[in-house]
């Protein structure tokens, strides 16, 4: 069991003449299970005697989360959170009120949190979270070029790092929030170590102009977008036709990717998922459901696939069938890495897990 370790959240008023009447800490791995049971009093913040509002937590020093202040200055709201009585619409509004905390600025830009599209998060990272050694920028690390494409049936963002032909592909899916949460950075500090072969990224921001839910789950769209869009229009660029791919997904996307790979392992042969929902019960519209892609591996023959498998231990249901589907690999006799990390559905998270999946699936 990880030790624990207390960590004091502050937060001061922009404007004293208007003080907020509650704020709550919004940690992504905590409070929002802690609203789903009911019980948000333990990240309501207290007003200080000196001014401002401030709470102290005792965290497992292995963890790693996003997080936002949410000031309240409705009273009605700040009454359902006294009362412990935040009503759906009220849980909507008081994500929709979260800001980053000003001692700490930001990594990330505003989208990148459920809940609130138009202010970015901060990050708490205790003493013994797992190593992210290749997610912040650096100083004298070459950057790479990322360039925008409109393709006739989605759009993608290209990363390429210095002059060599590209050795290995990797195509990774929901790239506002990779953009958003600086995968530039990452990948080029990756290439930087030389901790993988020269490498092409594609990031694939939508398909076949399909909303997200529907692009990510629906086989007849991303299936024919892969194969019939994307890699011809790569190959006829580069010469990556012999290159390994990676295709990494994380929530909704681990279901494509390793959908994906089951249907064509000649072309996709490594999969990284991070969080992926294989609780998801479909859309009642031809959609993929969690259940369809673990019933599809058990009962198929095994595929010449390789996975990187990570899910948060604060996910629950979702780490629940996570680790069905790592169960189901196992007894496949894939091959698979897997870990659970201390956190929750998130992007914070995500960015340590695609560096090292890329790593583990295509290191030198």
């Amino acid at each position: 069991m990880a030790d624990q370790e207390d960590a004091t959240f502050t937060w001061s008023e922009p404007d004293p003449a208007r003080p907020a009447l509650a704020v709550l800490l919004r940690l992504v791995a905590l409070t929002d299970h802690a609203y789903d049971d009911g019980d948000l009093s333990p990240y309501l913040m207290r007003r200080r005697l000196e001014g401002g509002w401030s709470l102290t937590l005792s965290l497992s020093s292995t963890l790693r989360s996003s997080y936002q202040f949410c000031p309240v200055y409705d009273a009605d709201l700040a009454d359902q959170l006294a009362r412990d009585t935040v009503s759906e619409d009220g849980w909507r509004r008081v994500m929709a009120l979260g800001e980053p905390d000003r001692g700490r600025p930001p990594t990330f830009s505003p989208g990148t949190v459920y809940g609130n599209p138009d202010r970015p998060p901060s990050i708490v990272e205790c003493s013994e979270a797992l190593p992210q050694p290749w997610s912040s920028p650096r100083r004298g690390v070459t950057r790479g070029e990322l360039t925008r494409h409109d393709l006739d049936h989605g759009v993608v963002h290209v990363h390429r790092w210095g002059p060599e032909p590209p050795a290995a592909l990797a195509i990774v899916f929901d790239a506002k929030f990779w953009l958003g949460a600086d995968i530039r950075s990452t990948l080029d500090n990756l290439a930087q170590d030389r901790c993988v072969p020269t490498l092409i990224t594609v990031l694939v921001e939508s398909i076949r102009g399909a909303n997200r839910h529907e692009g990510l789950t629906h086989s007849d769209l991303f299936e024919p977008f892969l194969v019939d869009d994307l890699l011809p229009w790569l190959r006829s660029r580069w010469d990556i036709r012999d290159a390994p791919t990676v295709l990494a997904g994380q929530s909704l996307g681990g279901l494509t990717v390793s959908w994906a790979a089951l249907r064509r392992p000649e072309l996709f042969g490594r999969v990284v998922t991070s969080s992926m929902a294989a609780w998801w019960p479909g859309d009642g519209r031809g959609g993929l459901s969690g259940a369809d892609v673990l019933a599809a591996y058990r009962d198929s023959d095994p595929v010449p696939a390789r996975f990187f498998v990570e899910v948060g231990s604060r996910e629950r249901e979702l780490l629940a069938s996570a680790q069905a589907f790592h169960q189901v690999l196992r007894q496949k006799r894939y091959d698979v890495r897997y870990r659970e990390y201390e956190g929750g559905h998130d992007i914070a998270c995500w960015r340590g897990g695609l560096a090292d999946g890329l790593v583990a699936l295509l290191g030198r």
